[in-house]
């Protein structure tokens, strides 16, 4: 008794990559940096505006709010000139 030849299945793999989820230039959103004095620990949250960025901020649950500062990356950044 042979078996007969069968081809592998195909696997789809749904993940997503990171430049998926990547804002560029021609988007408008900015990062918001959430920095956390006590651990200096930094969390990036690409949002329209500073409060859709509080309120991704916010679904995270972070305890002691008053240990964080938030900062921006502006669309135009300075740049040296030669």
């Amino acid at each position: 008794m042979t078996k007969k030849n069968k081809k592998p299945k195909l696997v789809v793999d749904n993940k997503k990559l990171a430049q998926d989820d990547a804002h560029y230039e021609d988007e408008k959103n900015s990062v918001y940096v959430f920095h956390n004095t006590v651990f200096d620990f930094n969390m990036f949250i690409n949002a329209a505006d500073a409060d859709e960025a509080m309120e991704r901020f916010d679904q995270c649950c972070m305890a002691h709010r008053e240990d964080w500062k938030i900062m921006v990356e502006l669309s135009h950044q300075p740049s040296e000139v030669n």
